[in-house]
């Protein structure tokens, strides 16, 4: 613990550093209780919103008013997490979440996290999504095994149902690729009086708090992002 201590008091250069390099106006709106951020410069106006796919699949759309069109690459978004120093532990290190509540100027270490590909992220979900159905399948079988006692009317039924239920599952993960492949973000030109939005992945943490650093049209967009229910 003294050893925590004396590396926070050691770190001197705040994290609001680099809020006071952006000169840009950060501003949040509520919506189903949560904040939704959001910035307006030079015409070009960036919204990220938490409360669709959660914080570690946050929706980002750009409105483009600024008078010319922009290639907008989401692989250049960065992602990272203020973290304690000198806490390894994943379960803790990120919990930041009593001193940014507060608006601490606190120095933290700074991590930079996974954000997926969309063929990545992909795979994981559906993957995930197959574990989940080979699991719950087998805790459902076992159950009509012990119910039917060998009767061959209620077997016939049993495979009906569990016919069924492996159509929907495949139905659910088919939907799951569709979703990601029309809504992940990808590299777009962006024309004038025009918006287009999406969303990105990113490994999750134990944290309430995230850092999204988008660049839009050479300018950087920096948002700190709160997960936190406020009513």
């Amino acid at each position: 613990m003294k050893k925590l201590i004396s590396s926070l008091l050691m770190a001197f250069v705040c994290i609001g550093a680099m809020a006071e390099q952006d000169t840009k106006e950060y501003k949040t709106f509520v919506k189903n209780n949560h904040h939704v951020f959001y910035c307006s410069h030079n015409g070009i106006h960036v919204v990220v919103d938490p409360t669709i796919g959660g914080l570690f699949e946050p929706h980002i759309t750009i409105i483009n008013n600024s008078g010319h069109e922009f290639l907008f690459e989401p692989k250049k978004i960065k992602v990272s997490a203020y973290a304690i120093p000198g806490n390894t532990h994943k379960g803790t290190r990120y919990r930041t979440e009593r001193f940014l509540s507060r608006g601490d100027t606190l120095c933290f270490e700074k991590d930079e996290l996974t954000m997926y590909t969309p063929e990545k992220y992909t795979k994981k979900k559906i993957n995930s999504m197959r574990w989940d159905d080979f699991f719950g399948e087998v805790l459902v079988v076992a159950v009509e095994t012990l119910a039917s006692s060998g009767d061959k009317r209620t077997e016939y039924w049993n495979d009906v149902r569990r016919d069924r239920r492996n159509q929907e599952a495949e139905a659910e993960r088919v939907a799951e690729r569709t979703r990601i492949s029309e809504g992940y973000w990808k590299a777009n030109t962006i024309f004038n009086h025009t918006e287009r939005e999406g969303f990105i992945a990113i490994k999750p943490i134990k944290s309430q708090y995230i850092i999204l650093d988008i660049p839009v049209d050479g300018e950087n967009f920096h948002f700190l992002i709160d997960n936190n229910a406020h009513y």
